[in-house]
């Protein structure tokens, strides 16, 4: 049997644990609206993740490219989950046009 992190988690459910989101509905509104893709391909909150995969989260003002390392537990610190992935691209970006 395998631990409880090994397992895959649903998107919604690790960008809350990732500290990526304020709350597992904000994530899952994130996904719904579009602004989450997991390795190039739009996300659903019900889709399942797991490490090595390259996930990108559309903020209003930032865009934060993000590849897994290791799946989190049920409760990990905001200073853990840091660890838990690696930051590829994070930039301001500015939605109102020139």
């Amino acid at each position: 049997m395998s631990a409880p992190a090994s397992e895959p988690l649903r998107v919604d459910v690790l960008l809350h644990r990732l500290c990526l989101t304020k709350s597992r509905s904000e994530a899952k509104a994130a996904c719904e609206s579009g602004a989450v893709t997991l390795d190039g391909k739009r996300a659903r909150a019900s889709d399942a993740v797991q490490a090595g995969k390259r996930i990108v989260v559309k903020y209003p003002s930032r865009l934060l490219e993000v590849e897994l390392l290791e799946l989190p537990g049920k409760s990990v610190s905001r200073k853990a989950a840091r660890d838990l992935y690696r930051v590829l691209k994070d930039e301001k970006v500015r939605d109102e046009p020139f």
